[in-house]
């Protein structure tokens, strides 16, 4: 009898041991685990053979050798959701929402912005971040680069407020500080408060509050240098609106907070960053969202984008940035048709420059991408007529004929093409045969350097003719933009592109240089629109993330055989793996870890059996590519 009850085992652990475990779509499944099932700890014995009992030296069956009774098992997590369910620990690392482990990811320059057009509080000193948790959101978010605005009695723009009465705005990321006590400094119209939290941690506490019209301040002391968890929140009950949030500190002057201070945490986030300039060409006053509809691929007909303050269908700019997912590595071309002007640029490498006002349909050179998130900025200028912007992937081993997901898209700006705009409208004569100066000062990150610069001006003049105009760069460097053209004509309006100030430093004064060369006429300036484009500031990944797993009950186990992972790993990055076993629960947070394995493949982590087992995994990179884990594997065997 005791054989027979053998046999059976046997059958019913051969029908375990024939289950398949399907990969994720888009990436390499794990290899068939011996009747491994995703997520969980499962039997997969193999088959055995009934001593013989009419061999002489038959083994009598309670004799059976143990080895021939071990049970082969494997802790498997495959998809988001058995990732995200086994993750105990996780530090500057995410599981992404097609089912991998990644570093989290950041927009470097802005903070992710929201707003309720239903909800409202009506006192900044007694207002809690919960109140505001519990408003109910419109549809829209945005990334907002500014920490100093004033609506006016008009409707805030970028989150789908309906009314510019009776709503809630609020922003959250972080902000980097240098040690040493900060003051901010809070006004709003009506009502507002700003929390701010440790370093690495969500211990906020209240820093300043304000109604309206007394500005509030209070003061934070930051350990160290680093980054610091801020969210703010501004309520408007009628009449004008503003939001006014500064700060001061160590070595820093009163001032509205620079964006290259500012990050927010996007990786969750489907869509791309968009920012719209009221002019063409890419300069004047801009506002910004995010496109989580269809970006990079609208057709506004005689229209323009919503929602980002644009006050006419002509003469406008838009910006697509962000990154997108190719799961398939190969070689792509990419079209993109625009009406009017089209730039490209995929990693940091400009692949299209038609930056025209006429309409455009063009298709990039053949452009080779490993399987991972690859950045991407797709600028589009209007200036008359219809408008358009459609991105596709013209070939390539995936997706080809098609507009690049919705889910593959995220707002995660890339460190190669970077930009700061601003404009000046005020009016500065222009003597005759003398020289007219106006400035913008432009703030980017410390190192930022110039790949080139976006300028327009207007100047009226009865004979442009007399006209010299330069661009000065913050170092002194200059560029002549203007030697004496256009004869007797009147007024000087140009928009150009130059590279003639590249590698000079993006951040300070700039300054536009008139000189009236010869006698007998004046003239005024009356605009100075810039965009400076620049490559540096900080990474939009950490440069080390780690991702803890819960503690697994293995049962009896008698041997850890193997640990195997499916990875993406672009230039640049590194995955390791360890693991680390106890006898209770509670004993693995001071147990050591195994040494890193630093391949895939199925190694022998070479650590004792024991009942309980945590696994890690450590992820670096060059803070520009994102390294990723599909799916961990670790082989064992028990003892019945």
């Amino acid at each position: 009898m005791s054989i027979q009850r053998g046999l059976l085992f046997v059958l019913v652990c051969a029908g375990c041991a024939s289950a398949e475990v399907d990969p994720d779509a888009g990436g390499g499944g794990p290899p068939d685990a011996q009747g491994a099932i995703d997520g969980a700890v499962v039997d997969a014995s193999p088959d055995a053979t009934a001593p013989d009992a009419t061999a002489p030296d038959a083994v009598p069956p309670d004799a059976t050798p143990i080895d021939a009774m071990l049970q082969a098992r494997s802790v498997l997590d495959d998809t988001a959701g058995e990732l995200s369910a086994g993750a105990a620990t996780l530090t500057s690392a995410t599981v992404e929402p097609w089912g991998a482990i990644a570093p989290v990811a950041y927009y470097t320059g802005g903070l992710l912005q929201r707003g309720s057009d239903t909800g409202v509080f009506t006192d900044g000193t007694t207002a809690t971040w919960a109140d505001v948790a519990a408003m109910t959101p419109t549809t829209r978010a945005a990334i907002e680069w500014r920490t100093v605005q004033d609506w006016g009695a008009g409707t805030p723009p970028s989150v789908g407020l309906t009314g510019p009465d009776d709503w809630t705005q609020w922003w959250q990321g972080e902000i980097y500080l240098e040690a040493g006590t900060w003051t901010f400094y809070l006004l709003a119209d009506d009502h507002a408060f700003l929390d701010v939290a440790p370093a690495g941690t969500a211990d906020f506490a209240r820093v300043v509050s304000c109604n309206w019209d007394v500005e509030g301040s209070g003061t934070f002391t930051a350990a160290a240098a680093g980054w610091y968890p801020l969210r703010y929140a501004v309520a408007e009950q009628g009449g004008s609106a503003l939001a006014n949030l500064r700060f001061a500190g160590p070595s820093v002057t009163q001032q509205a907070i620079p964006r290259h201070r500012l990050r927010a945490r996007v990786d969750q986030i489907a869509g791309l960053f968009q920012v719209a300039w009221d002019d063409s060409r890419g300069v004047g006053d801009h506002e910004t969202t995010i496109d989580h509809v269809t970006p990079g691929n609208t057709n506004w007909n005689t229209g323009n984008p919503g929602d980002l303050a644009l006050t006419a269908a002509d003469t406008f700019t838009t910006r697509w940035t962000g990154q997108v997912r190719i799961d398939v590595a190969g070689t792509f071309t990419f079209r993109l048709n625009t009406d009017d002007g089209q730039r490209l640029w995929i990693d940091g490498v400009k692949y299209l420059d038609f930056w025209t006002d006429t309409t455009n349909n063009n298709v990039t050179a053949a452009v080779a991408l490993d399987a991972g998130w690859h950045d991407l900025v797709i600028d589009h200028s209007e200036n008359a007529g219809g408008a358009a912007a459609i991105l596709s992937v013209e070939s390539g081993p995936e997706l080809a004929g098609q507009t690049l997901p919705l889910d593959r898209q995220r707002p995660v700006e890339g460190r190669a093409e970077r930009l700061s705009s601003g404009v000046n409208r005020t009016d500065v004569a222009v003597p005759d045969a003398g020289q007219a100066e106006t400035a913008i000062a432009l703030t980017a990150p410390v190192g930022a350097l110039v790949t080139s610069v976006d300028v327009s001006y207007a100047i009226a003049h009865t004979y442009s003719g007399d006209l010299e105009v330069r661009l000065r760069a913050p170092n002194g460097t200059e560029f002549l933009l203007r030697d004496n053209t256009g004869g007797a004509t009147d007024n000087a309006i140009d928009k150009m592109v130059t590279t003639g100030l590249n590698g000079a430093p993006a951040s300070g004064t700039w300054t536009l240089r008139v000189n009236d060369t010869l006698s007998s006429d004046t003239g005024t300036i009356q605009d100075f629109q810039l965009t400076v484009h620049y490559a540096g500031g900080d990474p939009p990944i950490p440069t080390t993330a780690s991702y803890e797993s819960t503690v697994r009950d293995l049962g009896n186990a008698v041997s850890i055989d193997s640990v195997d992972w499916g990875e993406r790993l672009p230039a640049g990055a590194d995955v390791q793996l360890r693991v680390r076993t106890c006898a209770a629960p509670g004993d693995c947070a001071s147990a050591a870890w195994s040494a890193p394995i630093t391949a895939p493949g199925g190694t022998d982590p070479g650590v004792t059996a024991q009942r309980y087992l945590q696994y890690r995994v450590d992820l670096t990179s060059n803070g520009d590519r994102a390294p990723a884990v599909e799916w961990v594997r670790i082989d064992y065997q028990i003892a019945p």
